[in-house]
């Protein structure tokens, strides 16, 4: 599975560099439409890369919460019900 988030951010990077290109040569008027798309890329691969870091030691690595139920609990029962 760490090879396909590895793959799909590969990918999200040569998008990223696209609209980077696109927004330069852009009129302002459309730059900030461009400024938009390449801050949702720019997240997209961070959480591409954090799969991917995550789906390589799933077994071995620790577990923050952030993308697992590792750290989830559940609630306290009353001992009178």
């Amino acid at each position: 599975m760490a090879a396909e988030y590895l793959e799909a951010a590969a990918k999200l990077r040569l998008g990223l560099e696209k609209a980077q290109r696109q927004r330069e040569s852009a009129p302002p008027p459309e730059q900030k439409r461009w400024d938009e798309k390449i801050r949702l890329l720019r997240q997209m691969l961070g959480e591409m890369r954090d799969l991917r870091q995550l789906t390589q030691a799933y077994y071995t690595g620790s577990r923050d919460g952030r993308y697992t139920t590792a750290t989830l609990k559940a609630p306290r029962r009353r001992a009178d019900r």
